[in-house]
């Protein structure tokens, strides 16, 4: 997974490739936006409709985690794990593991 960290890029990069949201963070007062591209072998082989569905799944959970639901990032967890040929696994891993330790609290 190539991460981007320009939304300006991003968009750009759309037109040819499959880009997802990720995180937004603060960095100084200003807000970094996140986005990956996922490659292409890793949708080789799927079903165009597989593909739209996997992007609004990933786009709920990414969603769910910018308005700190982690009850709904938590439920989310068995759709997109194994997503785009699982190249984001980490990604959802280390979000659900930071949403257990809200949910813990």
């Amino acid at each position: 997974m190539q991460i981007v960290f320009n939304r300006e890029a991003a968009e750009q990069l759309r037109s040819r490739y499959t880009v997802l949201d990720l995180e937004k963070f603060d960095v100084e007062g200003k807000v970094l936006e996140t986005f990956c591209v996922v490659p292409a072998e890793k949708l080789a082989f799927m079903d165009l409709t597989k593909l739209q569905e996997q992007k609004d799944n990933h786009q709920e959970f990414v969603l769910a985690l910018q308005e700190k639901n982690w009850q709904q990032v938590i439920a989310m967890q068995d759709k997109v794990h194994g997503s785009f040929g699982g190249e984001l696994d980490t990604f959802y891993d280390e979000i659900v593991s930071r949403s257990n330790s809200h949910t813990a609290i």
